[in-house]
């Protein structure tokens, strides 16, 4: 059943209660809401506390040795201490004590950046509240403080994130404990970046005003306090912004007048002053582009050694040495490494004989042989130009030449007693190609002449490649010049042929190389790896690195002086004649000795000498940076010597004369030089005394005690016979006598026998030079004959003599008659070897 609903009732009792109820309700609302928010409000508070309590528990805290600049541009110094040049890379930065910073720039700092720093305790309560309110209308206002920027500059830590703020204000308030006010400026001026790649105020006034800081006027640290707060806007070195820097330096100048920083006539010629900024391009603070030869082999050596020391990655190692403040003491002598930049930028050392191809090009070192320090060295020709580009000084490979045989053959022969000074060797053509055993080689570079019995002294002055590939093929053998080569820094372990012995190299070698490889001759027998820096310190003064080369004795002393005496020869009759010999200042002449090399073709010329003092390696040759070899010129074959001599010279103007020290275990004999051993009265007979080419007899050669040869052990080469002198064979020697020449022509001479007598292997094949002093065994005069017998009976048969019908006639044999002439001595030159 439906029924129906009762009526309201609309009396004022019930209105009245109704209202009541509604206002409990509303009441109790809003205490819940109330009591919500508080609950809400505390934890928020609660949860903010704790993440800020949070941050700041595991905030890294600031060390005393943070408080050290980092950044900070390191140092390369000479031998004698003095700075020779900055290690300029990613950052440029110069320490400046707090007494050298302006009082002017220091309240232009203060000023413009931190109103209240003198004040507060790390970081302004006041501009943290007027940043909060700028930031809700909309507007940004660094809140910073000055020794919140140190922090921030400190920990590297830039990121916008209320976790880092919180740990930076922190930290700040921290670091106010630690440190007074005026240790905080010194931090702020040396930490802050200045544009470009310049950081802290010294290396930014250098390199704006080009003054020192601490002479900059009023006008110019005002000016210098405005960059920091947006280097790229604040640039001196462009047009803009100059007018820019100018505008901030006005604004920075009227807040040091409102806080009494100084006074109104201060502020008025402040700034009516001009402000004179550097050029980019002439400024004294520009980052120099790369550092110099010898300054990036000593950065790469220092990042080897703090690798292998400290187990840094290389990363680490670079950014160590780059932004650390080190003070590295190289080896460099700065004289000399200033005569060899001035030859080196000096045209005329570097001759353009072909405008078609690329310029010339040439390295030098200098090394002391006493302690392997590397005294200069240059990379390249001119001036440098590319960072870390290529320093053919130490990182080339190039073919040494000739210049290879002291180091691969003759020192380790020397040293192991299987030659002597005087050991004979007969140049004459050979086949030690195994892919073309019917072509001699090697040959040798003068023209392919071959000069016969050569002695060893005589092989190294005049650069003989058959004596040399001989003495390591026979006497020597791969193995032991080999472990010579490892013994002096050069490893080739894999290339065991010939062509060692003459400087033709699977893989090159380098000036310091080839310098560092010759020290034995000059240090007594010893070698030292090559050095270029003594010590690394930190910016503390703690010793990081010192540097103290590992020697290895490699000849006993006497083989080293017998080496340096023969090469001594080099220089004063041989290869490098006219050029291996240096004077000081007062004309005198100081000893020297080495060794010339020229590779194949004439690809690359190279001459390695040694005084007491030092020793020089230097190549010229081109980069053959199209992949086609260039050939030297005739004009540039003197061109590695001239250039050694020029620079030697300038290293020994100032040094008194010295010889190399005659150690004890030498012996002295005279020798023939056909034989090596004691000459007789022949040999001062010999027909070619002098010969153009060499001496009969030598006088107190050298030799180690027990490898002179015996008193009784006399030569055997030169030979006394009767010859005929008007029966002569295609080489223009005298044949033997027969027993119907007359005694008119009859004359008794000196000649020379070979042991193993030679015979060429081809046709062509040239025969040696002294082949016009050999005897002529077995071959006679032919042309007289026996005297006519009596006239016969038979008139119809022909009695009449005929001259030398005695002795055969052989048209392919020299030295008898008939019409086909013998082999020239002088061949067609073959410039496929080593010199």
């Amino acid at each position: 059943m439906n029924s129906k609903p009762k009526a309201v009732s609309n009396s004022p009792g019930k209105s009245g209660k109704q209202l009541s109820n509604s206002k409990k309700f509303v009441y109790t609302v809003l205490k819940i809401l109330l009591v919500f928010i508080v609950v809400i409000s505390f934890a928020l508070a609660g949860i903010i506390g704790g993440a800020v309590f949070g941050y700041i528990k595991t905030a890294t805290p600031l060390t005393a040795d943070q408080f050290m600049m980092k950044g900070l541009t390191s140092n390369i110094y000479d031998s004698k201490g003095e700075l020779v040049e900055p290690i300029k890379g990613l950052i440029d930065r110069e320490q400046v004590s707090y007494d050298k910073i302006p009082k002017n720039l220091e309240h232009a700092f203060v000023a413009v950046e931190d109103a209240r720093f003198y004040d507060h305790k790390g970081i302004d309560v006041v501009r943290i509240i007027g940043s909060v309110i700028n930031t809700l209308k909309g507007k940004t206002q660094g809140g910073s403080t000055i020794t919140q920027q140190v922090v921030r500059n400190i920990n590297g830590n830039f990121r916008v994130t209320i976790q880092r703020k919180v740990q930076e204000q922190w930290a700040a308030i921290e670091l106010e404990k630690k440190l007074e006010k005026w240790q905080i400026i010194e931090l702020y001026t040396n930490v802050i970046f200045m544009g470009h790649n310049y950081y802290g105020v010294q290396s930014a006034s250098k390199a704006y005003f080009g003054k020192d800081v601490s002479d900059l006027s009023l006008a110019e640290c005002a000016a210098l306090a405005g960059i920091t707060n947006s280097p790229a806007r604040y640039d001196p070195f462009t047009t803009n912004g100059r007018k820019e820097t100018k505008d901030r330096q006005e604004l920075i100048l009227s807040l040091m007048r409102k806080q009494n920083f100084i006074t109104d006539q201060e502020y008025d010629q402040a700034l009516k002053e001009e402000l004179k900024f550097m050029d980019s391009d002439k400024s004294q603070g520009k980052n120099v582009s790369s550092q110099s030869y010898f300054g990036e082999k000593v950065i790469s050596d220092v990042k080897k050694d703090l690798m292998a020391k400290y187990n840094m990655s290389e990363d680490m190692a670079i950014k160590t040495i780059y932004n650390n403040g080190l003070k590295i003491y190289s080896t460099m002598d700065s004289d000399i490494q200033k005569a060899m930049d001035q030859v080196y930028k000096d045209d005329k050392y570097f001759p353009v004989v072909n405008r078609n191809v690329e310029h010339p090009q040439s390295a030098m070192v200098i090394l002391d042989p006493k302690g392997g320090q590397i005294k200069a060295l240059y990379g390249g020709y001119g001036e440098k130009k590319i960072s870390m580009g290529l320093n053919r000084a130490t990182q080339m490979k190039r073919q040494p030449g000739s210049s290879f045989k002291p180091i691969a053959v003759y020192g380790p022969a020397v040293n192991e007693r299987k030659i002597t000074s005087a050991t004979v060797i007969d140049d004459v053509p050979v086949y030690m190609d195994e892919k073309n055993p019917t072509k001699p080689y090697p040959s040798n570079y003068d023209s392919g002449a071959y000069k016969g019995l050569t002695t060893i002294r005589r092989a190294i002055r005049d650069s003989v490649n058959v004596v040399a590939a001989k003495v390591w093929r026979d006497y020597l053998g791969p193995d032991l010049s080999l472990k010579y080569l490892r013994s002096v820094g050069i490893n080739r372990d894999k290339e065991r042929y010939v062509s060692l012995a003459l400087g033709g190299l699977n893989e090159g070698v380098n000036p310091l190389q080839m310098a560092a490889a010759y020290q034995p001759f000059a240090n007594k027998g010893l070698f030292n790896e090559p050095v270029s820096y003594t010590r690394v310190l930190d910016q503390s003064g703690k010793v990081l690195l010192e540097n103290k080369p590992k020697s290895t004795i490699v000849y006993d002393e006497a083989a080293a002086y017998i080496m340096t005496d023969m090469m001594k020869g080099v220089v004063t009759s041989g290869t490098a004649a006219g050029f291996g010999e240096i004077k000081n200042k007062n004309g005198e002449i100081i000893p020297t000795a080495g060794k010339t090399g020229t590779s194949s073709d004439f690809i690359d010329k190279w001459f390695v000498g040694y005084s007491p003092y030092y020793i020089g390696a230097t190549w010229y040759g081109y980069d053959n940076s199209s992949g086609k070899p260039i050939k030297l010129q005739p004009a540039e074959y003197n061109q590695a010597l001239s250039i050694w001599h020029a620079v030697m010279e300038k290293a020994h103007e100032n040094l008194s004369v010295a010889d190399f020290p005659e150690p004890s275990g030498i012996v002295k004999k005279n020798v023939c030089v056909e034989s090596g051993k004691v000459p007789t009265d022949l040999c001062y007979k010999d027909p070619g005394n002098p010969p153009q080419w060499v001496e009969s007899v030598y006088t107190d050669e050298l030799f180690i005690k027990g490898t002179e040869p015996k008193d009784n052990d006399r030569c055997d080469v030169h030979v006394l016979a009767k010859v005929d002198t008007e029966s002569l064979d295609a080489f223009g020697r005298p044949l033997l006598a027969g027993p119907y020449c007359p005694p008119s022509s009859v004359e008794e001479r000196v000649f020379i026998q070979r042991k193993i007598p030679f015979s060429p292997r081809n046709p062509d094949d040239p025969y040696p030079l002294d082949w016009k002093y050999e005897l002529p065994a077995g071959e006679y005069c032919n042309i007289h004959g026996a005297p006519a017998p009596a006239a016969s009976p038979d008139k119809n048969k022909n009695t009449t003599g005929t001259p030398g019908a005695n002795i055969p006639s052989d048209p392919k044999k020299p030295g008898t008659s008939g019409t086909t002439p013998a082999p020239s001595p002088s061949p067609t030159p073959n410039r496929s070897n080593q010199r």
